[in-house]
């Protein structure tokens, strides 16, 4: 007939799945920012085409619209630029956030026996950021920017650097 787990077994059972939990926040994590380096990648080859193809004069037609041909090519990054933001936000981000989850139920089992533990109930308290006063009206966050508005502020600003770029591109004489 099995025993049942002792206090000290079910701490250190605790402290191996809070261990591992760790382990995969850090792999989502690190998933993320390799998805953010290789969509700043791309969008840095993109917006190098482009300017090097403005120096020649095509032009494309486009369901009889005339398009130059460095503005399809910062169109299709931007395409490509909102795929890296699906699958990071969509993905890998929810998982990220799962995890964390995880982690801080784990955690608040572990305090009733390790007081002090509590690494994901801090990174969590930690990471949002506070916002300058002049933003509290106008700014659909309130009082701090989580993870989820970083992430699409990070993206909506490459969207806005990809439409600038195409539209002074096609603009231009």
């Amino acid at each position: 007939m099995p025993q049942d787990p002792t206090d000290d077994d079910k701490t250190q059972h605790y402290i191996e799945m809070w261990k591992q939990t760790i382990s995969v926040q850090q792999h989502f994590n690190d998933i993320s920012w390799r998805i953010r380096g290789l969509a700043l990648t791309a969008m840095t080859f993109t917006l190098g085409t482009a300017a090097v193809t403005s120096r020649e004069r095509t032009e494309v037609t486009l369901f009889s619209l005339s398009l130059k041909f460095p503005t399809l090519i910062l169109f299709f990054g931007l395409i490509l630029w909102l795929a890296f933001y699906f699958v990071d936000k969509s993905w890998y981000h929810r998982l990220l956030i799962g995890s964390v989850k995880h982690g801080e139920t784990l955690e608040t089992e572990l305090r009733r026996m390790l007081p002090k533990a509590g690494l994901t109930h801090q990174i969590s308290a930690s990471s949002p950021s506070p916002l300058p006063e002049y933003f509290h009206n106008s700014w659909p966050y309130k009082q701090a920017i989580h993870s989820t508005g970083k992430l699409r502020i990070f993206y909506w600003m490459g969207v806005l650097i990809l439409v600038a770029f195409a539209t002074g591109i096609q603009l231009s004489s």
